[in-house]
């Protein structure tokens, strides 16, 4: 209890260093285990002086660690191709940097092909004999270097013969690789061997970016081949969204320059309708509604049910497949689980039933009118018969052709469904194609059902709040009339409610707050086609006790570039929101 003096202290303070903080003998072990290794100053003096875009200072230390035998790891060899190549390396903030006016550092713009006098292709062949020399590892980043360094010393062919090599080498190409010989044939005026650059990056098995379509439709025009530019510019149309600053002013300037066609001073869309007017012209137009080409709907739909199959059990999704078959195509379907659970507290799991049929209750009308429109398209026919919605249960002789679905405590069987009176359907009755996946083409050529479609887990229908007699009575409803499908145990229910509704065509749509960004989501073979489907289908809604239940459809069209029916005008949505318009004078 006594009073510790100032000396005592400090040697409480020692003892303390010395015991805990690793002092004595660990503290000249611990300095003497943090020498550094070989090659690792001359990678730091090198990384440093990249970063910086200090090409004396880079190349100094470069020939001093030769000089003298230090190993170099393929990192150092590929950063200083990097700096040949008229780039920096990423990171390093430095006195130097240039700041913005709030004190930010710019990112750097794209340079695709840098200047003929920001290479350094002596310094970077020397480099790259040096790698070769040493058998030091090569990879992607070192080719597009020297793409880069060719591209920029005028020579697009040579450019192009570098990424061969690098495939040559088993080596996987990117984008990046093969973009400088196809910007440097552009501007060349080699349209053909940009268009063998075109057809080396398909192979490849990548997508163009809006760089290399803004160069190929200036050299279009620099040529005056404008109709193979009009072409890139319906080809461009599906794969990109709205045009970056850069793509619009290439795309102002093709039309700017093109015989008989002017730009608009203005563009104005009415973004509930889709009509537009321009100015000074005054023209009339009206954006469509673009919808999955029958070939791309089908790829979407196999990308889908590959996945699935994958991570189902292929026999319970295959009897979806079928049941989906006979009933389909279905006019709404819903994300049940994304319903129920809205608003309601995820960790007690309170899913609330009514919320579904509350939805349900308002697509049932919904349902009636797209399918009246279907059948009026398909010449007539009734709607497909109630069949039993789980994806394992089957019809047995003599189950009435309405389908009652089972008790909610009998498991589903392990048989996929077979037709409604109990004999199994061939895959030309059911129209499949030789993967066993949906033909869209014929499932749309009927009128299907004119009820939505409710997809739940089994989980959701056993147990918990589906022990409550009003839930009870729900679900004994909705599997009366058709309007439940049930999921079965083992199953990502959002497999089945997606298939489902990339499969029922134009028309159908899935009502779901769910982004679908998820892990499952990502894994689809073409996102592309999957956000497009995504933007035409997909219905979001809001329900509260003040405003109720409110749905929110995609509008009746899609805000992308489009052209008109006669190819008498153009419109452009930019990323800034703003659109231009091309006319035919």
């Amino acid at each position: 209890g006594s009073l510790r003096t100032p000396r005592a202290m400090a040697d409480v303070g020692q003892k303390r260093h010395n015991s805990d903080w690793g002092g004595g003998n660990r503290d000249r072990k611990r300095k003497k285990n943090f020498a550094p290794k070989p090659g690792q100053a001359a990678r730091r003096e090198i990384d440093v002086a990249c970063a910086k875009g200090d090409t004396a200072a880079a190349f100094a230390a470069f020939d001093a660690a030769v000089g003298s035998g230090e190993p170099l790891q393929p990192h150092s060899f590929n950063v200083l191709l990097h700096l040949c190549s008229g780039g920096t390396s990423a990171g390093g903030n430095y006195k130097d940097d240039a700041k913005t006016a709030d004190g930010a550092t710019p990112p750097a713009p794209k340079v695709v092909v840098p200047p003929k006098d920001a290479v350094h292709p002596e310094r970077a062949n020397a480099i790259f004999n040096k790698m070769v020399e040493l058998d030091v590892q090569r990879t992607e980043m070192t080719y597009t270097a020297l793409a880069r360094i060719e591209a920029a010393s005028g020579e697009p062919r040579r450019a192009l013969e570098v990424v061969k090599r690098l495939i040559d080498e088993r080596l996987t190409p990117k984008l990046r690789t093969f973009a400088p010989a196809l910007h440097a044939f552009c501007v060349k005026g080699d349209i053909e061997g940009a268009l063998e650059a075109e057809s080396e990056i398909a192979k490849a098995g990548i997508e163009l970016s809006e760089a290399e379509y803004g160069a190929l439709l200036t050299a279009y025009a620099d040529a005056e081949r404008w109709e193979d530019g009009l072409a890139l510019l319906r080809r461009m149309r599906e794969e990109i969204r709205t045009l970056s600053t850069p793509l619009m002013e290439s795309t102002r300037g093709f039309f700017d320059r093109h015989p008989g066609w002017s730009i608009e001073e203005s563009a104005d869309v009415d973004e509930a309708t889709g009509a537009a007017t321009s100015a000074p012209s005054g023209k009339k137009m009206q954006l469509a509604a673009i919808n999955l080409s029958a070939s791309d709907r089908a790829a979407l739909l196999a990308g889908i049910g590959k996945l699935a199959r994958e991570r189902e059990a292929k026999s319970s999704f295959d009897g979806f497949v079928r049941w989906l078959a006979r009933r389909g195509p279905l006019p709404y379907l819903v994300d049940g689980a994304n319903v129920g659970m809205y608003n309601q507290n995820f960790q007690e799991s309170r899913f609330n039933f009514n919320q579904v049929e509350k939805a349900m209750n308002a697509l049932r009308p919904l349902a009636r009118d797209t399918h009246a429109a279907r059948r009026d398209a398909c010449g007539g026919g009734e709607p497909a018969p109630v069949v039993p919605s789980t994806a394992n249960e089957s019809n047995r002789p003599g189950d009435s052709p309405t389908g009652d679905a089972p008790p909610a405590d009998a498991p589903p069987g392990d048989s996929p469904p077979g037709d409604a009176a109990g004999a199994p359907a061939t895959a030309e009755d059911l129209a499949l194609t030789e993967a066993g996946d949906i033909d869209v083409d014929a499932l749309v050529s009927r009128p299907g059902v004119n009820t939505p479609v409710n997809f739940l887990h089994v989980r959701r229908v056993r147990g918990g709040p589906a022990n409550h007699p009003r839930a009870r009575t729900l679900l004994d409803g909705w599997k009366r009339c058709g309007e439940l499908f049930v999921c079965p145990a083992g199953s990502n229910d959002d497999w089945y409610w997606l298939y489902a509704a990339v499969a029922s065509g134009d028309d159908a749509f899935l009502v779901s707050n769910d982004e679908m960004r998820d892990h499952a989501f990502q894994m689809l073979p073409a996102p592309r086609l999957f956000a497009k489907w995504k933007e035409r289908h997909q219905v979001r809604f809001h329900m509260s006790a003040a405003t109720g239940l409110e749905f929110y459809h995609p509008p009746p069209y899609t805000a992308c570039v489009q052209e008109g029916r006669d190819g008498d005008w153009w419109l452009f949505p930019g990323d800034d929101g703003e659109w231009t318009c091309a006319v035919r004078k």
